[in-house]
């Protein structure tokens, strides 16, 4: 009897045994249990809101600016490696009657690849300048135009004058029979115009981005002592024509040199006051 009573046991102890139930498909909570937060043992910080905020991003020099100067930098450095020898004279023509007539004898400076290059030059400090001194003297009236709009008159404007200027003076040439001296008096003007533009670059840099006033006052005064010292080199120049008198040599240097700056002036005096 005893083996029967085995499996009958085996059966009893299985129909005695618990499982647990499937909570497969049994729905379960998805909330999140609730957290205590106790007091901490530091104290709060003393910052305000509002205290600190980003700087927002500085529009001014704006990228036509900056890419004109990488770009007139170039030139300077493309001029300096293949025009070493003629940018010197052009440096040391201002100094010495000697030194323009060999800059004279080496050529035109109206005919050369240099010449176009450094007027560039000229042409955008000198500009960009006046830009800037438009900016501080009339703000008002210049506020409904973008920066580069002034810019841009200014280059045409100076662009206007000096073709005008030095049509004048080669007429003035022809009809007085002056050819060469008119020719040298040219040659002045353009030297010192470009050392004018060469030494601007630099400086313009300083005060744009420096913002200070106290360079833009110095390139004033530099610009300023150029122009002095080119109207008397001019003046120098006229005074080797014996058959001209000093009286008319100060008149002649006075309607070109002083008289359309007046004008200039008188132009932008009006334009400030809405004619």
């Amino acid at each position: 009897m005893e083996p029967f009573c085995r499996p009958v046991q085996y059966f009893s102890c299985l129909r005695s045994t618990t499982y647990s139930p499937d909570t497969t498909f049994t729905l379960q909570s998805i909330e999140r249990p609730s957290q205590n937060f106790k007091s901490s043992l530091f104290s709060e910080h003393q910052l305000q809101v509002g205290a600190y905020r980003n700087s927002e991003r500085q529009h001014y020099p704006s990228d036509w600016i900056i890419l004109s100067l990488l770009a007139c930098m170039i030139i300077v450095s493309w001029s300096n490696f293949y025009y070493f020898k003629r940018l010197r004279q052009i440096y040391y023509a201002p100094l010495s009657q000697r030194f323009l007539n060999i800059l004279t004898k080496e050529g035109s400076l109206f005919k050369e690849r240099i010449s176009i290059a450094l007027s560039l030059i000229y042409i955008f400090t000198f500009s960009f300048l006046l830009s800037l001194l438009l900016k501080i003297f009339i703000p008002d009236s210049i506020s409904r135009f973008h920066d580069y709009q002034v810019f841009t008159i200014c280059v045409i404007g100076l662009i206007v004058f000096w073709s005008l200027k030095i049509s004048v003076i080669r007429f003035l040439g022809i009809v007085f029979q002056t050819i060469s001296s008119t020719q040298d008096y040219l040659q002045n003007i353009l030297s010192f115009s470009f050392i004018t533009g060469l030494l601007l670059l630099p400086l313009l840099i300083l005060t744009l981005f420096l913002q200070s006033d106290i360079l833009l006052h110095i390139t004033l005064i530099i610009t300023g002592l150029l122009y002095f010292f080119r109207v008397m080199r001019g003046f120098f120049i006229g005074i080797s024509l014996k058959k001209f008198s000093y009286l008319f040599l100060f008149v002649y240097l006075c309607s070109l040199e002083i008289l359309p700056l007046l004008v200039i002036l008188k132009g932008i005096y009006l334009f400030s006051k809405g004619f």
